[in-house]
Formats: structure tokens, sequence, C-alpha cells
């Protein structure tokens, strides 16, 4: 059968596509469509290996882990080897699921023919069918994943995006029904992030105190007392300009809130941010509805 490049091209980005974005979603990740897109485009180019001669199986194989690294990496960024795992065996759960979909799909609804060579696959098929397949298999995938994947209670996990003097900083929040930290004078509620994920956000009084430098006098920073199960602790914080939190049913955006920020690593990449769940509380009316 005759492999022709240009489709195998077409066939691969479309697949890989699909099968980052389902990866994403089922991480709640915010990776960006140009970034999916560039991880899809290295895994359709990957596909190429069809046309050289066969290559030895563990070769193979640490071709293909090391391809598959890459794609998570530049899709999804690396933030330790826990994140990374974590989006590496994802991807890998979510394509092996995908894949198996597909080929019972292509064999049993619409039989094409096949070559394999040097772990790449080439399928002799209409796009129309391609385009079917893949959005059928998207959807199956996502459906099992949304039954069976082990995820935190609902709506305690949100997007949130922060903004101060016009930079904003996007990250993964944890709503924490322990977090009632609030601002004494103005008692309202106190969102906690790590340092390394809002330091270009952050007033110059912020970083200073974090590094045990003089704190000059400044209305851009206060500080907070916590307690933990270690002790009673302070926590610089300063107003922003607004939080706008999207969760699985609503997003809503307020500046009637404090961010507190501290160099401990709060889940090692799993979130990077813990909101008071108060800021989304109806009673007490923080934050407006926008969506």
């Amino acid at each position: 059968m005759t492999v022709y490049a240009d489709v195998l091209l077409v066939i691969n980005l479309f697949v890989n596509y699909a099968l980052l974005l389902c990866s994403s979603m089922i991480m709640k990740n915010t990776a960006s469509r140009l970034r999916i897109l560039l991880g899809a485009s290295i895994g359709a180019f990957y596909g190429l290996v069809i046309f050289l001669p066969e290559i030895p199986k563990t070769i193979e194989l640490a071709l293909r882990l090391a391809v598959t690294g890459l794609i998570v990496v530049s899709t999804f960024g690396f933030k330790n080897i826990r994140y990374f795992l974590r989006c590496f065996f994802t991807f890998f759960a979510v394509s092996f699921a995908f894949g198996g979909i597909m080929l019972v799909l292509w064999v049993t609804v619409a039989p094409v023919g096949m070559v394999y060579n040097n772990g790449a696959v080439y399928f002799d098929i209409d796009l129309a069918v391609l385009a079917v397949s893949t959005v059928f298999s998207f959807a199956a995938v996502s459906l099992i994943s949304h039954f069976t994947s082990r995820r935190a209670p609902k709506e305690s996990l949100a997007l949130v995006e922060i903004a101060y003097r016009n930079k904003t900083v996007k990250a993964t929040a944890l709503i924490d029904t322990g977090n009632s930290l609030c601002e004494a004078f103005s008692g309202y509620p106190v969102v906690l992030g790590e340092y390394g994920a809002f330091q270009k956000v952050l007033p110059p009084p912020i970083t200073d105190f974090l590094d045990g430098k003089e704190i000059e006098p400044s209305a851009d920073f206060r500080v907070v007392t916590h307690k933990t199960v270690s002790g009673t602790g302070i926590l610089p914080v300063f107003r922003p300009d607004y939080i706008e939190v999207k969760t699985a049913s609503r997003t809503v955006r307020t500046d009637k809130v404090y961010l507190a920020i501290t160099k401990n690593n709060l889940a090692r990449g799993e979130f990077s941010v813990i909101l008071n769940p108060e800021l989304l509380s109806e009673e007490k009316n923080y934050a407006k509805a926008i969506q």
C-alpha cells in the first residue's frame, strides 16, 4: 500500500491535537491552543519514522518515550518531576484509550488498509471518516474519564486570573474550606498563592519582605497572621486590581480580596493557589458573576 507523507502528517496532527486537548481537559490544565498545536506538530513529524528502515525494538521504545516527553514538556511545560510524570502518564493513558477506541471503530465500521513500522501507524482512511471517528473517540474518552478518574470534590478546583497594574497571572487553585484567612481592617477574604507563580505581579515591598529586607511603609503592603498545626506565622499581603475565578459552573470576578504570598510549595504542581471559599459565597456577595 502506498503511504503519502502529507496525508500521514495531517492525520497525525489531527489525532495528536485531539489527544493533547483531551489530556489538558482531564488534568484541568491551562495549556494554550498554540502550545497544544506545537506538541501535536512534534507528534505528527515523529510519524515520518514510518519511512525509515526497521529500528530495533529497544531503540524504538527509547525514542518513543523521549518524543512523548518532548511533546508533554512542549505542551504543558515543566514545573517539577511530579507534575511532568502526571502529564506524561495522563497523555499516555489517553493515547492508549483513544487508539483502542479508534481501532475498533475503523475495523468494525470502516475497514481500511494499515501500515505499521517503527511504532508509527498509517491508515488509508477518508479524512471525513477520520474526523467523525476522532470526535466520537474524544467524547468517549472524556466520558470515561469523568466517571473513573480520581478527582477533587465538585468545584474544589478552579482556574484563577490575578491582575495587578496591567499585569496578569493565571494559575490553578484549590477552594479550601479550611482557609478562613481575612484581612483584619477590611474583612475581605485572603487568597494564598505561591511566590513562584505570582512573582511577576508582586509589589516590591512583598518581595523585599520575603527576602528579609527592611520594608518602607507602603499602601501595597500589609501582613496577616495565620495558624497552622506547627504554630502561628505572618504572611505579606496586597490587594490586586481583581481576581477572576472560573469554576466548573460559573465565572466570578472581584476586587474585594487580598493576595497573601508564601515561598512554600503548596501542592508540588497540582495547584499554586488556595482560595478562601467566602470569596465565592453568594451570601457574602464579594464576587460578581460574569458568566
